[in-house]
């Protein structure tokens, strides 16, 4: 005689769907640009009575490699991570660590003073400080370096 065993459809499907999306995430995206890691970069964006902040971790990368651009309600951070010069004979058994393009677009919750944005870079994290507005302008925004 076989007992009853109750089931709960919802939690089945949410481990097959679980399962299923590793193993595209691994058997797919392993080697190509910050596939199956999440987005890349990690942004922070910070609404305050003034200006919105954001905070975008670039670890590792030079900030020359990177551009942040404004237009009317828009932020747009794009750039490279380059292939790094390590001269480790080993075989890579791992690697997790990728190089390519990346690009990240936001719609921002209010206009801002385009040619007032500030950004600087600092230990790995990129801080873009937008002052509120409402007028519709765009500029190209310089990074600098700070030590």
């Amino acid at each position: 005689m076989r007992d009853l065993i109750r089931r709960e459809p919802r939690n089945e499907m949410e481990r097959y769907r679980s399962g299923f999306d590793q193993f595209l995430s691994d058997a797919f995206f392993r080697n190509m640009p910050f596939g199956g890691q999440g987005v890349f970069p990690a942004v922070d964006l910070q609404d305050t009575e003034n200006a919105l902040l954001a905070k975008v971790d670039l670890p590792g990368i030079d900030i020359n490699d990177v551009e942040v651009s404004t237009n009317n309600d828009t932020l747009t951070i794009s750039g490279e991570v380059k292939a790094r010069n390590e001269s480790d004979d080993g075989e890579v058994v791992w690697q997790e660590r990728s190089m390519g393009k990346f690009y990240r677009s936001f719609k921002l919750p209010a206009t801002i003073k385009s040619d007032e944005v500030d950004a600087s870079y600092k230990e790995g994290v990129l801080r873009i400080e937008m002052p509120k507005s409402d007028e519709l302008k765009s500029r190209t925004v310089k990074v600098k370096q700070e030590d």
